[in-house]
């Protein structure tokens, strides 16, 4: 992602939460362009995003992974499988739906 300033007050505003940016702001802006072979078109996306949304979701993992050594598995899920050879299926195993390790 690109960091810009924005020179004017921009008519897009932010992706994830719908903040508008004025002269001065600060905005992070990825940009993708895709040529199309099929019907021979060139096809561009763009992806604003604010500060402060950027920093929550660069640092989302880091915390994901932190959180998950202390989870203590309040939702768990009962995962069934089939049994070898039969079409009738069996509890198998319990799942964290938060963290996703079996319990």
């Amino acid at each position: 992602m690109k960091r810009r300033v924005a020179s004017r007050r921009l008519k897009r505003k932010c992706q994830t939460c719908g903040r508008e940016f004025k002269k001065g702001d600060v905005y992070y802006k990825h940009r993708e362009v895709i040529f199309d072979f099929d019907f021979a078109e060139i096809i561009a996306f763009e992806f604003i995003q604010c500060p402060k949304c950027k920093y929550k979701h660069d640092s989302h993992n880091d915390r994901f992974e932190r959180f998950k050594s202390r989870c203590h598995h309040p939702i768990t899920h009962e995962v069934w499988s089939y049994i070898p050879g039969e079409a009738v299926m069996q509890p198998d195993h319990d799942e964290c739906l938060i963290c996703g390790k079996w319990v």
